[in-house]
């Protein structure tokens, strides 16, 4: 197939200068030039429209495409919490987003079915799940449950939205266990959240010597660590 010119565009090339009507080059779905050619092709004209790189959304929860509560206490099939996370990934790569940080939620098989093509989407950098203190937040379990059985509530290679850790050792087994299933990246929860299960906003939640630890996890995989953290104290305590 041959090359598409498109001309006519208002273009954002993302380097800082000025937008400018500058034409570009696309084979096989991916920009080959910037600037006008003459070159033999079809030729697409865009005038009146803007041309940008593509979007990049750093805080995502694919996983969470279907309501909290009912996704993990069985009430919604997996089928349709598999439906609504594929049609989200290809609503955000529909809205301009071509990569996405996710932090919490999918599990491996979501990011490796979009990158082998399989599912219409964008190139995703995920957490795996996220890493919680045992009832802090993160969980949604119920209140009688027993933390162990938490885990059944998650779908293997599709959504999978934390893990629990009653101590540091605990903690750096689950930071190996998120890698282990392709997390990019490992993320903790340091404080409560807005829509904590068992939390509230105000609560600090891991010790420093935990976080340490998976700090630690995260730079012998070259990675690093990002945190839900709100308030002044559990700021500062996620502070390498």
């Amino acid at each position: 197939m041959g090359p598409d010119h498109v001309v006519g565009a208002m273009v954002i090339d993302g380097s800082g200068r000025d937008p400018g009507n500058l034409g570009l080059t696309i084979q096989s779905g991916r920009i080959t030039r910037l600037g006008a050619s003459s070159a033999h092709g079809e030729r697409l004209d865009t005038e009146g429209l803007t041309m940008t790189p593509g979007l990049i959304d750093a805080h995502a929860h694919l996983g969470l495409s279907s309501p909290i509560q009912p996704h993990f206490s069985f009430q919604i099939s997996a089928a349709e919490i598999a439906a609504g996370i594929f049609a989200t990934v290809g609503a955000t790569l529909d809205a301009g987003f071509t990569t996405v940080r996710d932090t919490g939620g999918i599990d491996g098989g979501v990011v490796t079915a979009i990158a082998n093509g399989k599912v219409r989407g964008p190139s995703v950098l995920s957490c795996g799940p996220v890493q919680c203190q045992i009832g802090g937040h993160g969980y949604y379990g119920a209140a009688w449950e027993p933390t162990e059985l938490w885990s059944s509530h998650h779908i293997p290679g599709l959504c999978a939205l934390s893990m629990m850790a009653g101590n540091a050792d605990e903690l750096r087994h689950n930071v190996r266990e998120a890698f282990r299933r392709g997390a990019s990246f490992p993320k903790l929860c340091v404080t409560g959240g807005v829509v904590g299960g068992h939390d509230r906003l105000t609560d600090t939640q891991f010790a420093v010597e935990e976080i340490a630890v998976a700090v630690q996890e995260a730079a012998a995989q070259n990675t690093y660590v990002t945190v839900h953290a709100h308030k002044n104290e559990g700021i500062r305590d996620a502070r390498p």
